[in-house]
């Protein structure tokens, strides 16, 4: 699901958006700690990690170091399996036009 971060469209699942808050609630203005961190693409995927230029914390970082990692992961799994999906259909496809032995 797309949320808003640092007035970033971010692509995170509910328990994701739920460690964020989490993060968030843990520091005095822990929104603020995001800001500046990372780009996303148009789909909400963080596509580049920013290095902090001031304070910050390795809770965020990691966080947001994961969330890449997850991302792409749940990307190219959806990808790998449509392709699946498409070579059985294929398969299925040549299999009934072969002459039957």
């Amino acid at each position: 699901m797309i949320r808003l971060v640092d007035n970033k469209r971010l692509d995170m699942t509910n328990e994701e958006h739920d460690l964020y808050e989490k993060i968030c609630n843990s520091y005095p203005k822990g929104k603020d700690l995001f800001r500046g961190l990372f780009e996303t693409d148009s789909d909400g995927v963080i596509i580049f990690l920013i290095p902090p230029e001031r304070e910050f914390s390795m809770e965020v970082v990691m966080f947001l170091q994961n969330l890449m990692l997850q991302q792409h992961l749940r990307r190219i799994y959806n990808e790998h399996n449509a392709a699946l999906v498409e070579l059985k259909s294929l398969k299925k496809t040549i299999e009934a036009a072969l002459p039957k032995s």
